[in-house]
């Protein structure tokens, strides 16, 4: 079988690689599934053969990286729109999560995976926790798989209400997680790697999750959490605890983190820890201040995420737009508030970019693989074009992250294969997805209408019988005495 060649040219070239930069009449030659060749001359390449990919006009880039992403609530897009994080967890969340088929999950992150490649995504950290069963772990993967999106699948050990459940136990779910390990991703080669998704901190007994975070490291995978994401609140908390008994590992990926306290932020950033950051759903649900400023002024390099289409938009231009803004406002009112104006915008597009590529590509530990347009990297690559291309763009960089969405995306390519060509998805017969989807969601939301909705009262004491449960559990960290670390740190506990 001969070498399959693609030469991207016509375009303007961001490659988010520091050493070459932006080319304004830029190439990237392809070999099967690696970039080989880089060059701000395009005629270097007029002697090869090879296909060529016309990106005229438009604005070639790595492609996007979505760092949490639970694509097993696609199906219910938009629902939660005006929903707090105590209203969607209790509904929302809880109510799908116990009543989600494994075939409904299949069909779920086939939508999620599309939605995520039209928009440029070409690799998404895919928050499962919604494993009810060990059929429901296999569903995902498969469909992930069958996408053709690069992805991390973190096996989530969350629990709901299930009639019969499927797992009894704590220790049959490691058990679960250690047969999808040895039956999925046997190694880390290919374009799906496996990660663990750990139950919320707070809610799970402390030995349960000191657990999960141990069989992560034996399995040799990536370990995430929804941390800090309850301003005000005890849950989700716990890092003090973690850090007391040796729990925090270097390249875990603590997702939110809006409610973290200095100390908290340094305990994070001094483990070696990652963070990932959705500024849609933490705006909307009441988490608090998306923390890019926090992250940064702690040495952290923050990734970005879109979460739920429950919320807000599974676009990855859209939370950048959103992110920069915020963040951008948010600065200049700390020069407001000294009674001066702002002379300079602080963060610039570029930022943005670097969030969404390269930090991404880091906080999945895939930073020598994808997140910039490099030689020898895998050849992951999107083209964006306007779709009302009346005038050439003035700035590139700001054109892409504050003009662009899903639509204006013309080309995507994973592993050097068409995903999204001349604007539309390859390779899936979209019109039984949307049958299949639409059937989902037909028999969800006639199950839904069954389930009674608790009112104001009854999502209060259920938000408090949760943070009373969180604060027995991270008392547990302590009921044999503080944790070797603590002892070792010498500070009060």
């Amino acid at each position: 079988m001969g070498v399959d060649r693609k030469l991207v040219t016509g375009g303007h070239v961001i490659t988010m690689d520091e050493e070459w930069g932006e080319l304004p009449e830029g190439a990237v030659l392809i070999e099967d599934d690696r970039i080989v060749a880089v060059t701000g001359r395009a005629e270097e390449f007029d002697g090869v053969d090879a296909e060529r990919v016309d990106a005229a006009g438009g604005t070639v880039l790595p492609g996007l990286i979505d760092s949490h992403r639970h694509t097993w609530l696609s199906l219910l897009r938009g629902v939660s729109a005006d929903q707090s994080l105590v209203e969607f967890l209790a509904t929302t969340f809880h109510g799908t999560g116990a009543l989600l088929g494994a075939d409904e999950l299949g069909i779920a992150s086939t939508v999620g995976a599309l939605d995520a490649l039209d928009s440029g995504i070409t690799t998404v950290l895919d928050c499962c926790d919604c494993v009810d069963s060990p059929a429901h772990a296999d569903a995902a993967v498969t469909a992930l798989r069958a996408a053709g999106i690069r992805f991390v699948y973190a096996y989530g050990m969350q629990e709901y209400d299930v009639r019969p459940p499927a797992f009894t136990s704590h220790a049959q779910r490691l058990a679960d997680a250690r047969r999808v390990r040895e039956e999925h991703f046997p190694s880390d080669a290919g374009p799906g790697r496996m990660a663990m998704l750990y139950g919320d901190f707070g809610l799970s007994p402390f030995a349960d999750t000191a657990a999960e975070i141990r069989t992560a490291d034996e399995l040799g995978i990536l370990g995430a959490s929804h941390t800090g994401a309850a301003t005000g609140s005890v849950l989700l908390r716990g890092l003090r605890e973690l850090d007391d008994h040796g729990l925090l590992r270097p390249g875990h990926l603590h997702i939110h983190c809006p409610a973290l306290t200095d100390r908290e932020w340094r305990l994070l950033a001094g483990s070696g820890g990652r963070v990932s950051i959705a500024p849609e759903t933490e705006m909307q649900m009441g988490m608090g201040r998306p923390p890019f400023r926090a992250a940064l002024d702690h040495g952290l390099a923050p990734a970005i995420s879109t979460d739920i289409v429950c919320v807000g938009s599974g676009d990855l231009f859209a939370q950048m737009r959103l992110a920069l803004q915020m963040q951008r406002c948010l600065d200049h009112e700390v020069t407001h508030r000294s009674g001066a104006v702002p002379l300079s915008v602080g963060l610039g597009v570029r930022s943005a970019l670097t969030w969404a590529t390269r930090n991404g590509a880091d906080a999945l530990g895939l930073g020598s693989q994808i997140g910039s347009l490099t030689v020898g990297k895998k050849a992951d690559l999107v083209v964006v074009a306007p779709r009302m291309d009346l005038v050439r763009p003035s700035h590139r960089a700001g054109t892409v992250v504050l003009h662009s969405s899903a639509a204006d995306v013309r080309t995507v390519l994973v592993d050097g294969r068409y995903r999204k060509r001349d604007g539309r998805l390859v390779g899936q017969d979209l019109a039984a997805v949307r049958r299949r989807a639409n059937s989902a969601l037909d028999r969800l939301e006639s199950a839904a209408r069954a389930v009674p909705a608790p009112g104001p009262a009854g999502l209060g004491d259920w938000f408090a019988r949760a943070e009373r449960a969180a604060s027995v559990h991270f008392a547990q960290a302590y009921t044999d005495g503080p944790g070797p670390a603590a002892t070792a740190h010498g500070e009060p506990v």
